[in-house]
């Protein structure tokens, strides 16, 4: 009895220690065993027997093929690029596949997520993701991305469809690969009908490669790949769109002004002192394409295309903006997200309840390309409950 007494402490200890090791979850294919599963998820294979303190096997043979399970692995021996990532936001409908898995399934906020498991967000929805090494993927509506692929080395997210937004991630398109080149990248990534990848650098560099031609992207610049093309030149991003103070139709930066009265939202372009009502045509004189400087010929067939991306993109002309309202100043619990065409007026009374929100805008050039949000502006919508 002593000697249970003396020992009982260091059991406890032990015990306590097990419980507190952070484990990580791989699933058990038909011919797996021991020792191939320490092949290829462990850094040191030879520690293939510290599994056994975690998991209850039919025996200790390495070489012995294991039932259909899931094992618990601690995550300090497993490999960095086996490491599962975190689901740390959702918003609305998001479907997750597992590798080898047809079937859809909803997913569950800060639910593991495993090499080469896919991420699908319905209309409306979002999701993001971190990296167990701290890289940053937000998934936006209508997009589909696989994690971590095994067949593309070096590289965090495979998009196969929509829009993107990542801190750090290495990504790959069916036109495109972007690789981040500081420390604190950010940019986004968006894949067309066509394929073609859009992508935009918010913060830091990035290489945009295709078709053996690799173009340095720098903060506040965007290139195009179209599908087996090369990249095209870094095209500078819309401007940030200014909060309207006075009654000034233009900022003195020539950026359109984002303007609110009585609750109707606008980018304050005009036409003879009116504001265009939603639906309403398009002026002829205010014809997006109008203001371009006239840098060459178009139809100069000795002009390439990259010379005329550079042409319709030196001036930015706006063809729309993306506007977010949110309950809070960090925008994650979204009322409203929705681009509308640079003309529309918005009247928000009519999409959401009275109350105090956040808002905020970016502006989309004709190409495409979105340039960055302007700050948080607190407004009122109807009469506060």
């Amino acid at each position: 009895m002593r000697l249970l007494a003396a020992l009982l402490p260091v059991l406890l200890f032990f015990a306590a220690a097990r419980a507190a090791e952070e484990l990580q979850t791989v699933v058990v294919r038909p011919g797996d065993t021991l020792w191939s599963i320490s092949n290829t998820y462990l850094k040191d294979p030879t520690k293939w027997n510290e599994l056994l303190k975690y998991n209850r096997l039919p025996g200790s043979d390495p070489s012995i093929a294991l039932p259909g399970m899931a094992l618990k692995v601690p995550i300090r021996l497993i490999k960095e690029q086996y490491r599962a990532a975190k689901l740390i936001y959702y918003l609305n409908e998001v479907l997750f596949r597992r590798t080898g898995v047809t079937d859809w399934k909803g997913v569950a906020m800060k639910m593991d997520l495993f090499k080469s498991d896919t991420l699908r967000t319905r209309a409306n929805a979002r999701a993001d993701v971190r990296f167990y090494t701290g890289e940053v993927l937000n998934l936006y509506p209508n997009s589909i991305a696989v994690l971590r692929p095994p067949d593309k080395k070096n590289t965090d997210v495979e998009l196969l469809a929509g829009e993107m937004r990542g801190l750090r991630s290495r990504v790959v398109t069916a036109s495109a690969r972007i690789t981040p080149k500081t420390k604190d990248t950010e940019f986004g990534a968006k894949l067309k009908d066509d394929l073609t990848t859009l992508v935009q650098v918010y913060k830091g560099k990035a290489d945009v490669e295709a078709q053996g031609k690799t173009v340095e992207v720098s903060e506040g610049f965007a290139a195009e790949v179209k599908m087996d093309m090369p990249p095209s030149n870094p095209i500078k991003l819309p401007p940030l769109p200014e909060l309207e103070q006075t009654q000034t139709a233009l900022a003195s930066s020539g950026a359109p002004q984002l303007r609110t009265e009585n609750g109707v939202v606008s980018l304050n372009l005009k036409k003879n002192g009116k504001v265009p009502s939603v639906g309403a045509a398009l002026p002829k004189d205010k014809d997006l394409t109008g203001n371009l400087p006239k840098v060459g010929d178009v139809d100069d067939k000795n002009i390439d295309a990259a010379e005329i991306v550079k042409m319709i993109s030196v001036a930015n002309p706006v063809q729309s903006y993306h506007l977010q309202v949110s309950k809070d100043q960090n925008f994650t619990n979204l009322a409203l997200d929705k681009t509308y065409d640079a003309f529309e007026t918005i009247a928000l009374a009519d999409l959401m309840p009275s109350g105090d929100y956040y808002m905020r805008v970016s502006l989309v050039d004709l190409l495409g390309f979105e340039g960055k949000f302007s700050a948080p502006r607190r407004i009122t919508v109807g009469k506060p409950r």
